[in-house]
């Protein structure tokens, strides 16, 4: 066996910064530990100084000081979201790819100073969008593949809570799932936004606080996305034209019509997920699951709405 293909070889090392082992909720906690990834050091930059009273090994006060060590090669960047871009570039400066906790960084520009330092340097910025997982999402991109009859020119989304998610509360729709709603409009569209037009549902108009965005698109062509807290079962999950056919997702099924042609599809099996993506992205230099740019390009569009549903004007991009 090429030494190369051993297990020591293909192991990863990890770093972490903006966080401690064994803390609820940080990103650490979804780091696998099936032998792939092995976490070889940690800073607690960023966070409060008077709780850092242990000294493990591994133990880096100066975040500097870690990606100096030879032997991380991936940064999981934590922490306070004012700090990430800086933590994420002084890595990929420094020669290691980044993997950050949602949210990717306080801004889009922050965001796109992070995916341009790493196209530059040649290496993996991602952050797993773990809502590309959905079956709906999956089974319509599977279809659009499959049939190949041209780009999508038109686009309705239907957006309520899953089964089983919980109460929403009184958080606002738009800043909890807009970019997921948008990031997943963006896959399914591949084309530039020109504008945005984003309308809230407010308190004392006897709504539940949803939301609706309306995306015109360079190239001519639309999209509506609609939140809402209440489903309606009659809905689909997504609508999506074509110049010679639609597209209909709804239970983890996508049904294509075409003239007379019926046909349904079901979301595929999850061939590589994403830690095992990151792998192969670090170790094979296969193109990562959830590339910056996408990230970048749905957190423009997820302030484009926020600001339009504040000025009540269309923004343009």
């Amino acid at each position: 066996m090429a030494s190369e293909d051993t297990p020591k070889a293909a192991e990863i090392g990890v770093g972490a910064v903006g966080v401690r082992p064994g803390a609820q909720g940080g990103i650490l906690t979804d780091l696998p530990q099936d032998g792939r990834f092995r976490l070889v050091a940690f800073s607690d930059e960023g966070l409060d100084p008077s709780l850092s009273r242990e000294r493990p090994d591994g133990y880096y006060a100066d975040y500097n000081l870690l990606l100096q060590d030879p032997e991380v090669e991936v940064v999981l960047v934590d922490g306070p979201v004012e700090t990430r871009r800086d933590f994420a570039v002084r890595a990929l400066n420094a020669g290691r790819h980044v993997v950050l906790r949602e949210p990717f960084c306080e801004t889009a520009l922050d965001a796109e100073r992070v995916m341009k330092t790493a196209l530059r340097a040649g290496l993996v910025a991602t952050q797993n969008l773990t809502w590309r997982q959905e079956p709906d999402l999956r089974a319509l991109r599977e279809a659009m593949q499959v049939e190949n009859v041209g780009p999508a020119h038109g686009l309705f989304c239907f957006w309520s809570p899953a089964e089983g998610a919980g109460p929403m509360g009184d958080s606002d729709l738009l800043e909890q799932v807009g970019m997921s709603v948008l990031d997943q409009a963006n896959l399914l569209l591949r084309a530039d936004v020109g504008t945005v037009t984003a309308h809230r549902e407010g308190p004392g108009t006897g709504a539940d606080g949803g939301f609706l965005i309306h995306l015109t698109l360079r190239g001519g062509g639309w999209a509506v996305c609609r939140a809402s807290r209440h489903s309606v079962a009659e809905l689909p999950r997504w609508v999506v034209y074509t110049p010679n056919a639609a597209f209909v997702a709804r239970d983890g099924k996508a049904d294509f019509v075409a003239g007379e042609q019926r046909r349904t599809y079901e979301a595929p099996i999850i061939a590589e997920g994403f830690w095992a993506n990151l792998h192969s992205a670090v170790r094979h230099g296969a193109d990562p699951l959830c590339h910056p740019v996408d990230i970048v390009r749905a957190m423009k569009l997820q302030e484009a709405a926020l600001q339009s549903a504040q000025v009540e004007e269309p923004v343009t991009l």
